[in-house]
């Protein structure tokens, strides 16, 4: 399945490295922790940096109810979010071709605030999932004054697209001669060995949902 091209999400700039699939945008968003919401403000333009959730078409947020963002977007009803995942660090022998690999998408959706305890804690629970997989089942659903002072917002996929680089450095002709180090820096995020905290209990085990994590990170990409 792909997303229709649109004047919204057809990429111009590197169209050769343009992915309209639907897989491939849902596992780079599965793939990333955060993405950057933009919206407006008192005629001002803002960038916020925030954890979240898919779950099938929809990406799940959630805030206070004195958050800007998310006054803004409920207020807007509508969003442009990104993701970007670095890949590697390409080192060219000329300063003008250094770059990197990357893969990044851009969704462009509705926004819908999800009032019934049931809607929210659905999105709830696809943010903890996303966050750790499995997560919600290990630890304490939000109760009523929390799940009260939450506000969660469902962002409906309208439309994407991603940008996938993953080719080699590429040097001029006439710098392949140059005597300087040139070539790829592999980048990825690794996980550390899991630190209980001071209330742990001291024969408590660190969980199985946990230790996949950290081994396989987000491996078990599900497209909904």
């Amino acid at each position: 399945m792909k997303f229709k091209k649109t004047t919204l999400n057809t990429i111009v700039r590197g169209a050769k490295k343009a992915s309209y699939d639907k897989y491939q945008v849902y596992s780079i968003l599965d793939a990333a922790e955060i993405c950057h919401i933009a919206f407006i403000d008192n005629n001002k333009a803002f960038v916020q940096p925030i954890n979240f959730g898919r779950c099938g078409d929809a990406i799940y947020l959630h805030g206070s109810y004195n958050n800007r963002m998310t006054n803004a977007l409920i207020k807007s009803k509508e969003v442009c979010l990104n993701v970007t995942l670095l890949d590697g660090m390409k080192l060219t022998r000329s300063a003008f071709h250094h770059s990197v690999n990357y893969r990044s998408v851009v969704v462009f959706g509705t926004v819908k605030e999800l009032t019934s305890d049931e809607d929210k804690l659905h999105g709830l629970k696809c943010i903890i999932n996303h966050f750790v997989p499995n997560r919600w089942e290990h630890c304490r659903a939000p109760n009523d004054g929390e799940l009260k002072a939450t506000r969660v917002l469902e962002i409906s996929i309208k439309t994407a697209s991603a940008k996938i680089a993953d080719a080699p450095p590429s040097d001029n002709k006439a710098d392949l001669a140059l005597d300087f180090w040139a070539g790829t820096i592999p980048t990825k995020i690794t996980y550390g060995q899991p630190k209980p905290d001071a209330y742990t209990k001291k024969n408590r085990h660190t969980p199985k949902h946990i230790l996949d994590f950290i081994t396989k990170g987000r491996l078990d990409f599900r497209f909904l």
